[in-house]
């Protein structure tokens, strides 16, 4: 089957179809996928079928695969597992769980690992169940919102360092992390303004566990990093309808993304996600 390629519907992205992302692939394939992924910030690839030996295998092309951390299931692997399934007993968990109240952070603009000393180049989602309706992931792009900036207001935001917490962005929703649980996380300083090595592009590291502004008083630094959220969003989303073998990479340099509801109770949804390390 051949490699076909089509641009994504807005304005960043692209979907990728014929790659067999299950074996190891030709240095023609990886150099295309790597190109692909810097060019475009988010990479759809279509009827793969992914395991997991072969997600990790396949992560590994990107670079150093992070273990999850803090109160998601798969806590201690190398997959954040994103499910209302359990995995003892194969039901559904119920909607009331400590467990589904987690996940409900995944519902606000984000960026993975945004939160870590060390914060992640890409996230690789992989699509194991999916529901008939609802559910899908949306993607922003924070390089479009840059390039969208007045110089004065680049320059501004070029001498500024966000502190991320994962402790914050979870307590937005309610969820309270368990006394050893929080030790796992301490807030991680981030310059705002991220240049992709391989193009020059430039974009702004921000999303829901963007905390506070090193050095700033509260009240504007909240609105300073609510109002590049909002305008982020402004640039145009991509809504990823799943479908069963759908295999996602982003930028979680470049982009944002964010879950949306589907009906927990009614149907079955597991998805597999591993994050790759920012060199």
């Amino acid at each position: 089957m051949a490699i076909t390629a089509k641009p994504l519907p807005a304005g960043f992205g692209i979907e990728i179809d014929g790659l067999d992302a299950n074996r190891d692939l030709s240095d023609a394939d990886r150099t295309m996928v790597l190109n692909a992924f810097h060019d475009h910030s988010v990479v759809v690839l279509r009827n793969v079928f992914m395991d997991d030996d072969s997600q990790v295998r396949f992560s590994q092309v990107f670079g150093e695969v992070e273990v999850s951390l803090g109160a998601n299931p798969s806590s201690g692997t190398k997959f954040s597992r994103q499910s209302n399934i359990d995995i003892a007993s194969g039901g559904l968990i119920p909607p009331d769980d400590r467990r589904m109240a987690y996940q409900k952070g995944n519902y606000l603009w984000h960026m993975d690992s945004s939160f870590k000393q060390r914060s992640s180049l890409c996230s690789i989602l992989s699509a194991r169940e999916v529901p008939p309706e609802g559910g899908n992931t949306e993607f922003c792009s924070t390089r479009l919102l840059y390039e969208s900036l007045s110089d004065a207001e680049k320059s501004k935001l070029d001498t500024l360092t966000i502190e991320h917490d994962i402790r914050y962005s979870r307590g937005l929703t309610g969820f309270k992390y368990t006394e050893q649980e929080a030790k796992n996380f301490q807030t991680a300083p981030h310059k705002l303004v991220r240049t992709n090595p391989h193009n020059g592009r430039k974009s702004l590291l921000i999303g829901i566990h963007a905390w506070r502004i090193a050095g700033w008083d509260d009240e504007p630094s909240r609105q300073l990093i609510d109002s590049l959220n909002a305008r982020a969003e402004a640039t145009g989303i991509y809504s990823h309808k799943w479908l069963p073998g759908d295999v996602v990479i982003w930028d979680n340099q470049a982009t944002l993304h964010r879950a949306t509801a589907y009906d927990t109770v009614k149907y079955r949804r597991l998805m597999q996600r591993t994050t790759i390390a920012l060199p």
